[in-house]
């Protein structure tokens, strides 16, 4: 948790220093790509990801590094579809930024939802996702939320 929240932290703190000042799309090139998977991850549906990451792409999920990249984060997204059921993800905002430090980055912000096939609890979370691109290819992702419902499904289903 600790972890999260100084990520969160860091992210808010980048509004404040003035290399951070950009141009921000959501109609551009990247902010589709990434809405593409958006709308195709709920169908248990993980074509896009090779679309969107680069083959060596350093992954996070909630401060922890995925060692197997893009391969260990779509059976991730499958793992969510074997424990879960209705599962929806509504995007609050989906946005692509240009900065004027070179960097480039997408934010999603959105509520997961589900029902767990074990627990038969329903759990709505939000959701925040951040892609760094070096040309059309993202080569840093992480993805931000709170694990409970998660990580108490995966008990129940072992």
């Amino acid at each position: 948790m600790k972890k999260l929240l100084f990520g969160l932290l860091f992210i808010l703190s980048l509004g404040i220093n003035a290399q951070w000042k950009g141009t921000t799309s959501n109609d551009d090139q990247r902010t589709m790509m990434v809405q593409r998977h958006m709308d195709l991850y709920p169908k248990n549906d993980q074509s896009q990801l090779k679309n969107i990451l680069s083959n060596d792409a350093t992954l996070n999920v909630n401060g922890v590094d995925l060692t197997n990249g893009v391969n260990d984060l779509a059976e991730f997204e499958r793992m969510h579809h074997k424990i879960f059921k209705n599962i929806k993800f509504q995007v609050g905002a989906n946005i692509t930024s240009k900065y004027e430090n070179g960097q480039t980055w997408t934010h999603v912000w959105a509520w997961w939802s589900g029902e767990g096939k074990k627990t038969k609890e329903s759990s709505t979370i939000p959701v925040h996702i951040a892609f760094k691109w070096d040309g059309m290819k993202s080569t840093e992702a992480y993805f931000m939320f709170d694990p409970t419902a998660i990580n108490k499904e995966i008990a129940a289903n072992n």
